[in-house]
C-alpha cells in the first residue's frame, strides 16, 4: 500500500469525489445526514479551503487504487460562539475541520500525517494555536487527539459529548501566565 498526501487542487474534488467520500464519512461516524448548518463548507469546499490564503485540505490518496482515503482541513477560527476561557481570533487561531480516515485504512499513521501537514501550514501562517472539537462517542477521537497533544479546553458533557481542545503552537510573553509557563517557554 502506497499512501500520498498532499494539499487539494480544485480538479481533484469532483476527480476524487471529494464530497461523497466526506459525506460518506460523515453518516458513518456521525449517523448524519446533510445538514446545512454543519456542512456548508463540503457543498463549497474551494470558497472554505481553497481560496483563502490561511486556509488548506488535505487529501490521503492510496496511489495504487487511486482512491481517496482520508481528509483533513484547515481554516480560520470562525465560530460565533465562545469557548470556556478562551479568547480565538480568525487571526491567530486556526481551527481543524474534516479530518476522516477510511475504516480499512486506521491505525496506520495515515491521521497523524494528515495532522503533521496541518501543523506545519499553520507555522507558516503565523497561527498561535489549533482549535478542534470533537465528540465523546466518536470511536478512537478523544485518544487521538490527546496523543496529538491536544489538551481539552472545555468539556461541556452536553448529549452530543461535545469536547473542545487546543494546541498551543506558539506562546507569547504576554499569554504567559505563571512562572511554570515561563520556565517552559524558555526550555522550548
Amino acid at each position: 500500500m502506497n499512501i500520498k498526501i498532499r494539499e487539494l487542487k480544485k480538479e481533484d474534488i469532483d476527480q476524487y469525489k471529494i464530497k461523497n467520500f466526506l459525506f460518506k464519512m460523515i453518516k458513518e461516524s456521525y449517523d448524519l445526514d446533510y445538514v446545512p448548518e454543519y456542512h456548508y463548507d463540503i457543498i463549497d469546499l474551494s470558497k472554505y479551503y481553497l481560496k483563502p490564503q490561511k486556509n488548506n485540505f488535505y487529501i490521503a490518496i492510496d496511489t495504487d487504487t487511486h482512491k481517496i482515503i482520508g481528509t483533513s482541513g484547515i481554516r480560520s477560527y470562525d465560530r460565533k460562539y465562545p469557548i470556556k476561557n478562551r479568547n480565538y481570533s480568525k487571526y491567530t487561531t486556526a481551527s481543524i475541520y474534516r479530518l476522516f480516515v477510511e475504516k480499512k485504512y486506521r491505525h496506520q499513521k495515515i491521521a497523524t500525517k494528515l495532522i503533521q501537514k496541518i501543523e506545519e501550514f499553520c507555522k507558516n501562517k503565523n497561527y498561535r494555536e489549533i482549535y478542534l472539537h470533537t465528540q465523546r462517542p466518536s470511536y478512537g477521537a478523544l485518544p487521538f487527539w490527546l496523543s496529538q497533544e491536544f489538551k481539552i479546553v472545555d468539556d461541556t458533557k452536553d448529549e452530543m459529548g461535545t469536547i473542545h481542545m487546543e494546541k498551543v503552537l506558539k506562546r507569547d510573553l504576554l499569554q504567559i501566565t505563571s512562572i511554570n509557563d515561563i520556565k517552559e517557554t524558555i526550555k522550548t
